[in-house]
Protein backbone atom coordinates (compact mmCIF):
# COMPACT_ATOMS: atom_id res chain seq x y z
CA UNK A 1 0.00 0.00 0.00
CA UNK A 2 0.89 3.31 -0.74
CA UNK A 3 0.24 6.01 0.86
CA UNK A 4 -0.11 9.26 -1.28
CA UNK A 5 0.62 12.66 -1.23
CA UNK A 6 -2.70 14.13 -1.50
CA UNK A 7 -3.45 11.21 1.48
CA UNK A 8 -0.37 12.77 3.60
CA UNK A 9 -1.47 16.15 2.97
CA UNK A 10 -5.08 15.97 3.62
CA UNK A 11 -3.87 14.02 6.98
CA UNK A 12 -1.48 17.12 8.34
CA UNK A 13 -4.49 19.70 6.96
CA UNK A 14 -7.22 18.21 9.16
CA UNK A 15 -4.28 17.55 12.07
CA UNK A 16 -4.05 21.22 11.60
CA UNK A 17 -7.64 21.87 11.43
CA UNK A 18 -8.17 19.50 14.83
CA UNK A 19 -5.33 21.31 16.58
CA UNK A 20 -7.77 25.08 16.44
CA UNK A 21 -9.62 26.57 19.36
CA UNK A 22 -13.43 25.88 19.34
CA UNK A 23 -14.57 28.17 17.08
CA UNK A 24 -11.46 28.84 14.93
CA UNK A 25 -10.69 28.86 11.51
CA UNK A 26 -8.17 28.71 8.72
CA UNK A 27 -8.37 30.21 5.72
CA UNK A 28 -6.83 27.83 2.19
CA UNK A 29 -3.84 30.76 1.80
CA UNK A 30 -2.88 29.97 5.51
CA UNK A 31 -3.30 26.56 5.77
CA UNK A 32 -1.18 26.41 2.27
CA UNK A 33 1.44 28.51 4.36
CA UNK A 34 1.39 26.66 7.03
CA UNK A 35 1.63 23.18 5.41
CA UNK A 36 4.02 24.74 2.59
CA UNK A 37 1.64 23.78 -0.17
CA UNK A 38 -0.06 24.88 -2.98
CA UNK A 39 -3.07 26.53 -2.74
CA UNK A 40 -4.58 25.10 -5.68
CA UNK A 41 -3.92 21.70 -4.67
CA UNK A 42 -4.95 23.01 -0.73
CA UNK A 43 -8.46 23.69 -2.62
CA UNK A 44 -8.49 20.60 -4.45
CA UNK A 45 -8.02 18.69 -0.57
CA UNK A 46 -10.31 21.21 1.28
CA UNK A 47 -13.12 20.31 -1.73
CA UNK A 48 -12.77 16.84 -1.04
CA UNK A 49 -12.92 17.23 2.59
CA UNK A 50 -16.40 19.19 2.42
CA UNK A 51 -17.90 16.81 0.37
CA UNK A 52 -16.64 14.39 2.25
CA UNK A 53 -18.72 15.70 5.26
CA UNK A 54 -15.69 16.34 7.14
CA UNK A 55 -14.72 20.02 6.74
CA UNK A 56 -17.09 22.68 7.05
CA UNK A 57 -16.37 26.00 5.55
CA UNK A 58 -17.46 29.53 6.51
CA UNK A 59 -17.35 32.88 4.54
CA UNK A 60 -16.51 36.41 6.03
CA UNK A 61 -13.74 38.42 6.62
CA UNK A 62 -13.55 35.83 9.78
CA UNK A 63 -14.16 32.83 7.54
CA UNK A 64 -12.33 29.64 6.35
CA UNK A 65 -12.33 26.03 7.16
CA UNK A 66 -13.27 24.03 10.37
CA UNK A 67 -13.72 20.25 10.95
CA UNK A 68 -17.43 19.59 10.34
CA UNK A 69 -17.78 17.32 13.76
CA UNK A 70 -15.51 16.79 16.62
CA UNK A 71 -11.90 15.19 16.06
CA UNK A 72 -12.28 12.00 17.81
CA UNK A 73 -15.83 11.37 15.48
CA UNK A 74 -13.57 11.43 12.41
CA UNK A 75 -11.41 8.39 11.72
CA UNK A 76 -8.31 8.24 9.10
CA UNK A 77 -10.05 5.54 6.83
CA UNK A 78 -12.83 8.14 6.72
CA UNK A 79 -10.25 10.58 5.72
CA UNK A 80 -8.55 8.49 2.59
CA UNK A 81 -11.81 7.58 1.47
CA UNK A 82 -13.28 11.43 1.38
CA UNK A 83 -9.98 12.08 -0.82
CA UNK A 84 -9.04 8.65 -2.79
CA UNK A 85 -12.39 6.81 -2.76
CA UNK A 86 -11.06 4.10 -0.94
CA UNK A 87 -8.64 2.71 1.55
CA UNK A 88 -7.50 -0.27 0.24
CA UNK A 89 -7.46 -1.02 -3.13
CA UNK A 90 -8.48 -4.63 -3.90
CA UNK A 91 -5.87 -6.27 -6.11
CA UNK A 92 -8.32 -8.77 -8.02
CA UNK A 93 -11.03 -6.06 -8.70
CA UNK A 94 -8.24 -4.53 -11.47
CA UNK A 95 -9.36 -7.82 -13.12
CA UNK A 96 -12.72 -7.63 -12.85
CA UNK A 97 -13.32 -5.43 -16.15
CA UNK A 98 -11.85 -4.09 -19.43
CA UNK A 99 -9.43 -6.37 -21.53
CA UNK A 100 -7.00 -8.26 -18.20
CA UNK A 101 -8.51 -10.95 -16.91
CA UNK A 102 -7.13 -13.10 -13.76
CA UNK A 103 -7.22 -16.89 -15.18
CA UNK A 104 -6.69 -17.37 -11.15
CA UNK A 105 -9.65 -16.49 -9.85
CA UNK A 106 -10.34 -20.07 -8.98
CA UNK A 107 -8.66 -21.64 -6.90
CA UNK A 108 -6.38 -19.01 -5.70
CA UNK A 109 -4.28 -19.07 -2.74
CA UNK A 110 -2.75 -15.34 -3.18
CA UNK A 111 -6.48 -13.67 -3.40
CA UNK A 112 -7.38 -14.22 0.29
CA UNK A 113 -4.01 -12.79 1.53
CA UNK A 114 -5.14 -9.55 -0.17
CA UNK A 115 -8.66 -9.65 1.10
CA UNK A 116 -7.19 -9.85 4.52
CA UNK A 117 -4.43 -7.41 4.49
CA UNK A 118 -6.97 -4.79 2.73
CA UNK A 119 -9.70 -5.90 5.69
CA UNK A 120 -6.77 -5.16 8.07
CA UNK A 121 -5.27 -1.78 7.03
CA UNK A 122 -9.22 -0.56 7.15
CA UNK A 123 -10.03 -1.58 10.52
CA UNK A 124 -6.84 -0.26 11.77
CA UNK A 125 -7.29 3.16 9.71
CA UNK A 126 -11.23 3.37 11.32
CA UNK A 127 -10.08 3.32 14.57
CA UNK A 128 -7.48 5.81 14.65
CA UNK A 129 -9.34 9.43 14.87
CA UNK A 130 -7.89 12.61 13.95
CA UNK A 131 -7.62 13.58 18.13
CA UNK A 132 -4.98 10.80 19.07
CA UNK A 133 -3.18 12.48 15.68
CA UNK A 134 -2.97 15.60 17.47
CA UNK A 135 -1.11 14.63 20.31
CA UNK A 136 3.10 13.96 21.09
CA UNK A 137 4.31 10.66 19.09
CA UNK A 138 4.61 8.54 22.31
CA UNK A 139 0.78 8.89 23.02
CA UNK A 140 -0.10 8.10 19.31
CA UNK A 141 2.44 5.23 19.37
CA UNK A 142 0.42 4.07 22.36
CA UNK A 143 -2.86 3.96 20.76
CA UNK A 144 -1.27 2.36 17.98
CA UNK A 145 -0.20 -0.44 19.77
CA UNK A 146 -3.44 -0.79 21.96
CA UNK A 147 -5.06 -1.52 18.45
CA UNK A 148 -2.68 -4.19 17.38
CA UNK A 149 -3.24 -5.87 21.06
CA UNK A 150 -6.71 -5.60 20.51
CA UNK A 151 -6.24 -7.66 16.71
CA UNK A 152 -4.44 -10.25 18.62
CA UNK A 153 -6.59 -10.20 21.50
CA UNK A 154 -9.28 -11.29 18.25
CA UNK A 155 -7.31 -13.88 16.95
CA UNK A 156 -6.99 -11.69 13.57
CA UNK A 157 -2.55 -11.64 13.85
CA UNK A 158 -0.54 -14.54 14.81
CA UNK A 159 2.80 -14.20 15.21
CA UNK A 160 5.09 -16.96 13.14
CA UNK A 161 6.28 -18.99 16.55
CA UNK A 162 9.22 -20.57 14.67
CA UNK A 163 10.93 -16.80 14.21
Amino acid sequence: MRITSLVECSTRIMVRLASLQPGATLSAEKLSDLENVSRDYVDQILQRLRKGGLVASTRGAQGGYSLAKASSAISIGELVRAVEGQVFEEVCERYSSGEHECRHMSNCGIRPVWLRLGEMIEGFLDKVTLDQLTVPEPRAFAATMAFIKDFEKEGRIQHDKRR
